[in-house]
């Protein structure tokens, strides 16, 4: 059953005023008009709320009852109102989705210059694959995604942030300098996320998925772990430089140089195009990886 809620106001007019006239004042309709929306509300109710006296209006039991409901809902109303009225003041969380090789070691570089240009608090959410990632943009379940993509979609703007180097280290032999084509004689330590790699080696001729690969684990933050932890015999992976600073410096890792080979990675920020000002803000962001 839907309401009119001016013929709601007239009734709660009318009782308050204890008359039709002083009501019709108020309201700024003549008696005829209020009079009908009482007629309407009461024929919607199939019910009778109040009846005419002399000395004023007499509420029915219906309309007592009915009365007290809309007291109810004007304060329902009036809370509303108030809310509403902050909507414009308060501040709300972002919703920023990545993966979790950026939300870990990407990410707590930038929480406050990103807080900083956008004004606001940040909620990180971490999620696994690309697909996944856009998808819970375009269903609004989050805000902004950071992303190493760009993907083509006409609903989503992305903006570059930076670019980070990928290097391969050893977990025991330093000083080596190879060719693409000794990647074969290596055992590998490789995460699932490999199909950027496939495609940069494809111009040197090498097959990525047919590398010795001992190990298959889920992202680059596994994969350095298992470099540290597993010293049997010598591993090799192509890791971020920056996840390996300090291993690289206390040397517990090791940079293999590879002749011709310098590997980028960007990271993207993307949103939809009603999110365009904050996408614009935070790739100004500089970052020291």
């Amino acid at each position: 059953m839907m309401f009119d809620f001016n013929k709601i106001y007239t009734f709660m007019t009318i009782v308050k005023e204890k008359s039709f006239s002083k009501a019709s004042a108020i309201l700024g309709l003549s008696q005829p008009a209020v009079t009908l929306q009482i007629k309407k509300l009461e024929e919607s109710l199939q019910t009778t709320l109040l009846v005419r006296r002399k000395n004023g209006i007499v509420l029915t039991k219906e309309g007592d009852r009915f009365y007290k409901l809309c007291l109810k809902f004007e304060g329902a109303m009036f809370r509303f109102k108030e809310e509403a009225h902050r909507i414009k003041d308060e501040k709300f969380k972002i919703s920023v989705a990545t993966n979790l090789l950026i939300a870990h070691a990407i990410l707590p570089f930038m929480l406050d210059k990103i807080c900083d240009v956008i004004n606001s608090d940040l909620d990180v959410k971490i999620v696994d694959s690309t697909n996944d990632l856009v998808a819970s943009l375009v269903d609004k379940r989050c805000d902004i995604i950071m992303i190493q993509e760009r993907l083509y979609n006409d609903q989503l703007i992305f903006y570059k942030l930076f670019e980070y180097e990928i290097i391969l280290v050893s977990n025991m032999i330093p000083n080596q300098n190879i060719t693409p084509a000794n990647l074969s004689d290596f055992n590998f330590i490789t995460d699932r996320t490999k199909a950027f790699l496939k495609g940069y080696f494809e111009q040197f001729g090498v097959n990525y998925d047919e590398l010795h690969t001992i190990y298959t684990l889920d992202g680059a933050i596994a994969t350095k772990f298992a470099m540290l932890n597993n010293r049997s015999k010598e591993y090799v992976a192509f890791l971020p430089k920056f996840l390996i600073k300090k291993e690289i410096e206390n040397k517990t890792l090791f940079p293999i140089d590879i002749d011709g080979v310098r590997i980028t990675r960007p990271v993207f920020i993307a949103g939809l195009r009603e999110s365009d000002s904050i996408l614009e803000k935070v790739s100004k962001i500089s970052i020291d990886l």
